[in-house]
C-alpha cells in the first residue's frame, strides 16, 4: 500500500503567486509584513521614503483567480459585506488588489471608491477598472494618498498642533 501525504491545494498556490507578484511590484524599500489571522488584512505595507519610514502603512486585501472577470471595462470581485465594513472602520488606507494569473496582471482599486455595500447581503462586487493595472502603478501616488490622510486623521486626534 503507498504512502498518503498531504498535497497542496491549488488555492494556496495561487495565493503565493499572488503575494509574489504583488510583491515584485512594490518599491524594493517599502516593508511587507504578512499578517498570519486574515480577516481582510492580507499584507500591511510600510512605506519608506528615501530610506526612512516616518509611520505610513497602508493595508491590501489581495484576491486572485486564475481567469479574469470582466464586464466591460472592470475586473469583477466579490467581497464580503463584513470584510468591507471590517477594512472601512480601519484608520489605515486600504488597497483592494486582484491578480489574475491567466494575464499575469493585477488590478487595484482604494477601497475609498468602492461604493457601499448593502448591509442586507452576505457579499456584494467590486467593480475594479482593468486600467489600474498593478504594473503600471505609480507607488508615489499611493504614497502622497496615504501621507495626506495619516496627517489629517492625526491633526484630527492632536488638534493643537
Amino acid at each position: 500500500m503507498a504512502k498518503k501525504f498531504p498535497i497542496r491545494h491549488e488555492n494556496h498556490t495561487l495565493e503565493e503567486k499572488s503575494i509574489i507578484f504583488f510583491r515584485n511590484y512594490l518599491p524594493n524599500d517599502w516593508n511587507v509584513n504578512s499578517i498570519d489571522r486574515d480577516y481582510g488584512q492580507d499584507l500591511n505595507i510600510e512605506i519608506a521614503e528615501d530610506g526612512v519610514y516616518k509611520g505610513l502603512e497602508f493595508i491590501v486585501q489581495l484576491k486572485s483567480s486564475h481567469l479574469p472577470d470582466i464586464n466591460g471595462d472592470d475586473e469583477r470581485q466579490t467581497l464580503r459585506v463584513a470584510t468591507y465594513n471590517y477594512l472601512w472602520d480601519n484608520l489605515r488606507v486600504v488597497l483592494l488588489v486582484k491578480f489574475v494569473e491567466e494575464e499575469n496582471e493585477a488590478y487595484w482599486i482604494l477601497l475609498k471608491d468602492v461604493p457601499e455595500p448593502s448591509q442586507d447581503n452576505e457579499t456584494f462586487t467590486v467593480r475594479i477598472p482593468r486600467q489600474n493595472r498593478l504594473t503600471e502603478l505609480n507607488w508615489n501616488e499611493i504614497a502622497d494618498y496615504v501621507r495626506t490622510i495619516t496627517h489629517r486623521k492625526l491633526r484630527a486626534a492632536r488638534p493643537n498642533e
